[in-house]
């Protein structure tokens, strides 16, 4: 052949399509409880155990569980790409006919109904009393839970989440309550674990509800992890605690070591958290919360709270029963949580927590039309006072430090903190946890009311040190709360310990603020021990200012110059919840 030649067939062959290995076949599986045996897993002749389909079964293959009042037991370990589809009801009642699975047996996948695998999905499952939890995956990188139901979660109480130990601040300054052993929660019906690599999780509308022993939906990320996951959708409700822990979450995020963590959260709901022979007394009762964020360590958590409906069932929980609660723990933590659109009412503790419990942390919170109301108090008595320990004391929202170096930044907007057993916004510092002075608190608060509290409708405290204090309020409503507790006026601010920095603006201060603050109601407007207050063009309930005897400044000072002659609009009117303020569902 000539070299002529040689080179046109060479030239021919580099133009020719190249050829390609067959595309890989996946097939779809059939199981039922109800199928004679044996079966081939086809949908005439289904399989009818879990570990039938589950060894025929290939990476990328299909399952399908057929509806029947019996589960399937053994629980089920998915291969990656897999996807299991549930037909009938998943959330029918007894006697509907569901995709219904379980798994009694501890030695068989830790007593997990489903385990996760890269690129799986699950929907459709009835999910009955698995001796652990409902679905659990570990360093998966993409997966989807959906439209699932979850009962009887963690048979075998198991531990699950772990709250690390931490020190209780008191209001003796650099006394606090140590938790030596952190709260420890069950293992939760939907968890998802990571300590390397990336994970995706999409956990969307699924329903976790009647379990004696374990959370709702958890997520840890560790190590060097970086986690993504959006839990929309999703129903949790009557969870209990169980006999040997001290914490039940309807949904948990925490993060460690150098771990990040981003989180969208929508439409979700969460009811009937803790134990029905509750007291909500002292260390009595459940620690429920509602969702719990909780960044630890160099870890960093950013999360988005957006239409969540949180309501309390009122005799369940102790006095440390949340809506929210959004706590930084250890060294250096750093986290984002940004609310809108959402309600949360009825707890015996705080209905919104924002406290930074460990040292060096940088914590904030954004609230966009959020309203948090009717916190009850110790046992629904409507005391919510302890005075010793200054959380968890039925604020409808406290943000703090308890920690050295801590750094607070909270932003409230059209938002409502109403009718709580104690202050409407407890803004403060108490340090317990570490040595030296806070870093700072900062704060912005604007077109919100916070009105017919049992306390203040707005205390600032410092109990320690606190490097820098600066608030700014305007165009908010601040009247009628009866300063019942140890909080005796609409606005309390008192330096109890030593602040370095303070500016507190209310109106017409160096922060900017334009004033619009509505007072009025109550034993007193303002008082103030060791802090000056800006109080220009405010509405004292009055033309003219305060009235004799409506004011108390002990080593402080108000500014309450330019009075307002008549009443904003905003006056005994709740902001305005524009969008969606909790779930249609």
């Amino acid at each position: 052949m000539t070299r002529r030649c040689l080179a046109a067939l060479v030239a021919v062959a580099a133009l020719a399509p190249a050829t390609s290995a067959p595309a890989a076949t996946h097939r779809t599986w059939h199981v039922d409880a109800d199928a004679a045996r044996p079966g081939d897993g086809t949908a005439a002749r289904p399989f009818a155990t879990l570990a039938a389909v589950e060894a025929a079964s290939r990476p990328g293959d299909r399952i399908v569980v057929g509806p029947s009042l019996t589960a399937l037991d053994g629980g089920l370990r998915l291969q990656r790409g897999q996807r299991v589809q549930g037909l009938g009801d998943p959330h029918g009642g007894p006697g509907v006919p569901a995709a219904r699975i379980t798994n009694t047996a501890a030695a068989r996948l830790d007593g997990d109904a489903v385990r996760l695998a890269d690129q799986t999905a699950v929907r459709g499952l009835r999910i009955e009393a698995p001796r652990r939890g409902g679905i659990y995956g570990l360093d998966v990188a993409r997966a989807t839970v959906t439209g699932n139901d979850v009962s009887g979660h963690n048979v075998s109480c198991t531990r699950g989440f772990l709250i690390p130990p931490f020190a209780v601040p008191t209001t003796v300054p650099g006394v606090g309550v140590p938790i030596r052993d952190g709260l420890h929660n069950g293992w939760a019906a939907i968890m998802v674990d990571a300590a390397r690599g990336t994970t995706n999780v999409t956990v969307d509308r699924n329903r976790v509800h009647d379990a004696d022993c374990g959370d709702g939906i958890d997520v840890r990320i560790s190590g060097d992890a970086l986690g993504r996951v959006r839990i929309r959708g999703n129903d949790v409700r009557e969870l209990r605690e169980g006999p040997d822990f001290e914490s039940v979450l309807a949904i948990g995020l925490q993060t460690r070591d150098r771990a990040r963590l981003v989180a969208v959260l929508d439409d979700n709901r969460q009811r009937g958290l803790g134990n029905d022979e509750d007291l909500g007394v002292g260390p009595t009762g459940a620690d429920s919360e509602g969702v719990f964020v909780n960044p630890v360590g160099a870890s960093r958590l950013r999360a988005t709270i957006t239409r969540n409906d949180y309501r309390h069932t009122p005799g369940r929980g102790g006095f440390s029963a949340n809506g929210l609660e959004v706590v930084a723990m250890g060294e250096g933590s750093r986290g984002l949580v940004t609310v809108r659109d959402s309600h949360f009412s009825g707890t015996p503790g705080d209905v919104l927590e924002l406290l930074a419990l460990g040292t060096g942390a940088r914590l904030a919170l954004r609230l966009e039309r959020v309203s948090a109301t009717g916190s009850t108090g110790f046992a629904g008595s409507g005391f919510g006072d302890t005075v010793a320990i200054p959380g968890n004391n039925g604020d409808c929202l406290i943000a703090a430090s308890g920690g050295a170096r801590n750094a607070i930044d909270l932003r409230v907007r059209d938002s409502v903190l109403r009718g709580c057993a104690n202050n409407g916004l407890t803004f403060g510092a108490a340090v317990a946890n570490g040595r030296g002075p806070s870093a700072s608190l900062d704060g912005e608060i604007t077109g919100t009311t916070i009105r017919a509290n049992r306390g203040a409708g707005l205390r600032v405290g410092n109990v320690a040190g606190l490097d820098r204090l600066a608030l700014k309020v305007q165009d908010s409503d601040l009247s009628g709360n009866r300063g019942a507790t140890s909080s005796p006026a609409n606005v309390v601010a008192e330096d109890l310990g030593t602040t370095g920095r303070a500016t507190i603006d209310l109106g017409g201060g160096p922060l900017g603020s334009t004033g619009g603050v509505c007072l009025g109601g109550g034993p007193l407007d303002v008082a103030l021990v060791r802090y000056d207050v800006h109080l220009r063009h405010a509405w004292w309930g009055r033309r003219g200012g305060p009235a004799p005897g409506r004011t108390l400044a002990v080593g402080g000072r108000l500014d309450a110059r330019q009075p307002l002659d008549a009443a904003p609009a905003h006056c005994g009117r709740d902001a305005p919840l524009s969008g969606r303020a909790a779930p249609s569902r």
